[in-house]
């Protein structure tokens, strides 16, 4: 996953393996990823190593309700051919207990923390108008930094506040790009 993501970090297409959820095993096929200004990389463990989290440019943890996760999960089993029995077992006996481990802990590494997930506008408009800034290149102006010990670093002076940027207070702003990677 490493190599995958430093790949598309510079640009390159990459061929990302597809994994058969039935029958819990990788397929043969895979999907080409190409080049893009904007990559959104998801799952619920991809702040878990620092390796991993550190690539990212803007960290998002979209946090949800546990009876929200549960009925979500128990929807998308059953359609998957799964009895309502051993659904309930598995998440109570795995599940639940896993995310409490090792996912709800990587929330202190998110930049925005989104609660209410995809009910939350506010938060998702905030996302789309920074998304559309870097696109825009009304942020990002990067300055290549020093070396240290963990390779590249990259610096960027704060964005002057202009009629197109006024859109997020303030504060909002600042908290949206207080990351220092690139994107």
């Amino acid at each position: 996953m490493h190599t995958t993501l430093k790949n598309i970090v510079e640009g390159k297409t990459v061929e990302v393996p597809t994994y058969d959820f039935v029958t819990h095993s990788r397929l043969a096929e895979t999907t080409v990823v190409y080049p893009a200004d904007v990559v959104l990389f998801e799952g619920i463990l991809v702040f878990y190593n620092q390796d991993i989290r550190d690539m990212f440019h803007l960290r998002l943890f979209v946090d949800t309700d546990s009876d929200v996760r549960l009925s979500r999960r128990v929807l998308r089993d059953m359609k998957r051919g799964r009895d309502l029995e051993q659904i309930l077992t598995q998440y109570t006996t795995f599940v639940k207990p896993a995310f409490e481990e090792f996912c709800l802990p990587t929330k202190k590494y998110a930049d925005v923390i989104i609660p209410r997930g995809v009910d939350n506008m506010v938060a998702i408009n905030l996302i789309v108008q920074h998304i559309q800034d870097i696109l825009n290149g009304d942020i990002c102006k990067w300055q290549r930094g020093a070396m240290n010990g963990h390779g590249r670093t990259y610096k960027r002076p704060f964005p002057e506040q202009t009629e197109s940027s006024s859109v997020l207070a303030t504060g909002k702003r600042s908290h949206l790009e207080s990351s220092s990677r690139p994107h």
